[in-house]
């Protein structure tokens, strides 16, 4: 009798690749809601309902799993920046970019867990994904720097305040406000939608302003008007 109760309440056999999900979910749960520093082994096997020997099969130690799950948060970004080619370079692609970022940050809460733990604690880990993020944020800095040729305009300064402030905005979310604006709500994702809308013009407005500049010296030039009579002209007017 004891042996058919046994059969009755043995778990069903899973497969390697099950177990490995298994994992990799009870891992996602534990680090939405602990964070990457707190979370357990203890936690994930309890939650993937394993042994932990089933783990440490797999795993040396928690430092060797979050190596690897870290992975397959590496490339967002640049998967982020290959699905939006097509507008990237101009004033609505540059908005848009910056709009999508922010907005993915909010919904991809591990990727949010990753960047907190990069702040939090420095290890071969998150020194690591930071480095590759640093990387393929170039990529789009770069792209947008190419898009103001001939001008006084730091692209990369400019773009990288504003994605460290979009950084501290997501991170800072659960404990306040900041500059009275909620990111938590749409009113609030509005308002910073629109200020990268309102960014993008006057970047991009600047940038004809200093090519209408360039062309109207040209100009003056063929006339035959001195060097320094256009400077002066021209000195106050952007």
């Amino acid at each position: 009798m004891g042996t058919e109760n046994e059969i009755k309440t043995r778990r069903p056999r899973r497969s390697k690749a099950d177990i490995e999900e298994a994992i990799q979910k009870a891992a996602t749960a534990q680090i939405k809601k602990k964070g990457f520093s707190l979370a357990l082994v203890t936690d994930i096997v309890k939650r993937a309902k394993i042994e932990p020997i089933v783990f440490y099969n797999r795993y040396k130690n928690l430092d060797e799993f979050y190596d690897t799950f870290v992975k397959n948060y590496d490339y967002w970004l640049s998967d982020l920046l290959n699905s939006h080619k097509d507008c990237i370079g101009t004033e609505n692609g540059y908005a848009e970019i910056l709009s999508i970022l922010m907005h993915k940050l909010l919904d991809e809460q591990i990727m949010t867990e990753l960047l907190r733990w990069e702040v939090s604690e420095g290890n071969h880990i998150t020194e690591r994904t930071a480095k590759i993020r640093e990387l393929h944020c170039n990529e789009i800095i770069e792209i947008h720097k190419d898009a103001f040729p001939d001008t006084d305009v730091d692209v990369r300064a400019i773009t990288t305040l504003i994605v460290a402030g979009i950084y501290f905005l997501v991170l800072h979310k659960d404990r306040s406000t900041f500059g009275d604006i909620d990111i938590n709500t749409p009113a609030g994702l509005r308002r910073l939608d629109e200020a990268f809308r309102s960014l993008a013009s006057m970047l991009f407005r600047y940038r004809e302003c200093k090519e209408q500049t360039r062309v109207i010296e040209e100009r003056m030039r063929r006339e035959g008007i001195p060097d320094e009579v256009i400077a002066r002209c021209m000195k106050d007017l952007i």
